[in-house]
């Protein structure tokens, strides 16, 4: 049985693959029997993955449905990387950093608009933020190579420490072997093992907007206004009411509480 990606790709169909996804999502074993179970009815030859991915997020209650589907999520930020920006500025705020974004800063050679520009116990450090439109993208090393370079620029002008560079896919070897080589911090799509950008989000209740189940033309509203994250819902509630009607915006409201707890 084979499946069709969003690439277009076809792949032969992973029943493990779903089955272990479904369990990182917090399900235990028996549900997530069942689930591969209620899969299995549904299958055909060449079945778009996101109909499955759908599907499961169905059978899964709120909390496990979102972890399920975060990647996705922080897809549906995009199509440009400015709200992902936000989404990783907040995430450093809640580990404690100091955050400025989008802030230009006068390096040796030349200017660089910086995403963001982090301070935590007199250190200060530049991050680069790589957002893929494409869940099967890796952050290449051309990526690390240009962050790196403008490190390099910036610290003759204003020391830094060494850079991060974070993006919402995985990194490529080359990438990993050149970051360790070099002293980069890196933070992705299950990197580092022990604490990727999925567990920090996670572990912080910081989910996307887009994961809340909300109408798209409210959804869309709220990133315009940079409320991001459901932390953002409940800091901005009187901006709720200003763009939907009152039943949506109580909805809403409900909503990122649930998944604050």
């Amino acid at each position: 049985m084979w499946v069709t990606k969003r690439s277009g790709e076809r792949e032969e169909y992973d029943e493990g693959k779903v089955r272990r996804a479904v369990l990182r999502s917090g399900a235990g074993e028996a549900e997530a029997d069942e689930v591969v179970e209620r899969v299995r009815r549904v299958l055909y030859d060449g079945i778009p993955t996101e109909q499955i991915y759908r599907l499961v997020g169905r059978l899964l209650d709120r909390r496990r449905s979102i972890r399920f589907g975060l990647k996705g999520s922080i897809l549906l930020l995009g199509p440009e990387g400015h709200h992902f920006e936000l989404l990783v500025a907040r995430l450093f705020q809640v580990l404690g950093y100091s955050v400025r974004t989008n802030e230009t800063v006068k390096g040796r050679c030349i200017s660089h608009e910086v995403d963001i520009i982090l301070e935590k116990g007199g250190e200060r450090l530049m991050v680069e933020c790589k957002f893929h439109n494409s869940p099967g993208a890796k952050c290449a090393i051309q990526t690390a190579l240009y962050t790196y370079a403008r490190s390099l620029d910036l610290d003759d002008s204003s020391p830094l420490a060494a850079p991060w560079l974070v993006t919402n896919t995985r990194f490529s070897s080359e990438v990993v072997t050149y970051a360790e080589c070099i002293g980069m911090r890196l933070l992705g799509w299950k990197f580092p093992e022990e604490g990727g950008l999925e567990t920090l989000i996670d572990r912080n209740r910081l989910y996307p907007v887009t994961a809340m189940g909300l109408k798209k033309a409210h959804e869309r509203m709220l990133l315009a206004r940079n409320v991001v994250t459901v932390r953002d819902v409940i800091e901005n509630r009187d901006c709720l009411f200003e763009l939907m009607p009152e039943s949506s915006a109580n909805e809403a409201l409900e909503i990122a509480r649930d998944l604050l707890v």
